[in-house]
């Protein structure tokens, strides 16, 4: 088996990688594709394992060197942050005949791209998977989790806590242009008796994360995967997922300000190289941190009123986004979790097996069911 991960001198891409490289044998090949030659090979003195590693320089951009790159692949995992080449991507995975895994923030512009190959990723038999990582890809499971656990599900908010410090994070160019578009896209809806409801400032709830995080105000974030759970879950009348911000000065004064550039194509270089400056000023709390999803469901069990709840949490946002990612490959590649056709993480994987992965990832992950 051939696996080519794009991206993996990126801080993402290279945890993918050596969470992935234990699991593989001796007869596999694990291409470790980036632009930095330097950032490879650091990357390469963290995979261990059996497998026969690659290092092979390269961008996404080059769409004829990429193309030779994946020959004869089985799955690519594309851990950078470009959804406008999407669509010239996934053709070329496509016609090689491989697996796709994208960690890409969920955007109309790369699920559009993806979805226009839809028919011909059936007819290929291969299996597509989007959206992979923690917001989005653990959301919808945390829901499916809870659907599992109750008879009858009614209510189920999912919540991010995240106390970073954004000055030892690393932000290429490409994943603050992603996050503007992210902003730019923004939609404060949530899901309310079957339909989308838009909230109100006013109305967005304070969160208690406990320590170190505390307290957070909240806010809706649509995302492509919560769409289908009111018609999985005919019971359940209230579904969303809710984010808090960065800090007071970072969420109110220059948020707004972000978004409202991201929407003109002349301020995209100001807004980059803003919200790299307020990142690293506004945005880090100092230590401890961590970061944390958790859900809080209600509904019935056994005919009795009961509440279900499941966190997932670490102090590494790398590993946060990693780990979910390297979860579901390890269902797709050994058949558990294998579908053709083009998914959604969230929707994909199997939510006990998927938790209990996590957790040997080291992640802390806590479930709880009561009634009354």
């Amino acid at each position: 088996m051939k696996i080519v991960v794009l991206g993996a001198s990126g801080n993402a891409g290279g945890r993918i990688a050596a969470l992935l490289a234990p699991g593989l044998s001796a007869d596999d090949e694990l291409v470790l594709a980036g632009r930095s030659q330097r950032k490879l090979a650091a990357a390469r003195v963290a995979v261990q394992g059996p497998a026969h590693v690659l290092l092979a320089p390269a961008d996404v951009q080059d769409l004829p060197g990429i193309q030779q790159l994946v020959t004869g692949s089985d799955l690519v995992v594309v851990a950078v942050s470009r959804p406008d080449l999407v669509g010239d991507l996934a053709r070329i995975v496509l016609d090689a005949g491989a697996d796709w895994c994208d960690t890409m923030l969920s955007s109309p512009t790369k699920l559009a791209a993806l979805r226009t190959l839809e028919p011909e990723i059936e007819a290929a038999g291969r299996c597509f998977v989007t959206d992979c990582g923690f917001h989005p890809g653990l959301p919808a499971v945390l829901v499916r989790w809870a659907g599992g656990q109750l008879d009858d599900l009614v209510e189920a908010d999912v919540m991010a806590g995240l106390r970073i410090d954004w000055r030892t994070e690393t932000l290429a160019a490409s994943t603050v242009e992603e996050m503007l578009t992210e902003l730019s896209d923004f939609d404060l809806t949530t899901w309310v008796d079957g339909r989308r409801r838009r909230l109100s400032w006013r109305e967005c709830p304070t969160i208690d994360f406990g320590e170190p995080i505390g307290r957070k105000a909240v806010v809706p974030m649509a995302l492509a995967e919560m769409d289908d759970l009111p018609r999985q879950f005919t019971s359940l009348r209230r579904c969303g997922f809710y984010i808090c911000g960065f800090s007071p000065p970072m969420d109110y004064a220059v948020l707004p300000l972000l978004i409202a550039m991201a929407k003109v194509p002349a301020l995209r270089g100001p807004a980059v190289a803003l919200t790299r400056w307020s990142m690293r000023h506004l945005a880090s709390p100092p230590p401890p941190h961590r970061l944390v999803v958790q859900l809080d469901a209600t509904g019935q069990l056994d005919g009795s009123p009961a509440t279900a709840s499941v966190s997932v949490a670490g102090t590494d946002s790398y590993l946060l986004t990693a780990a979910p990612v390297v979860a579901c490959l390890r269902r797709v590649l050994d058949g558990s979790d294998r579908r053709v056709g083009l998914h959604l993480q969230g929707q994909l994987v199997t939510p006990e097996p998927f938790l209990v992965e996590l957790a040997r990832f080291g992640l802390a992950v806590h479930t709880r069911v009561e009634k009354g």
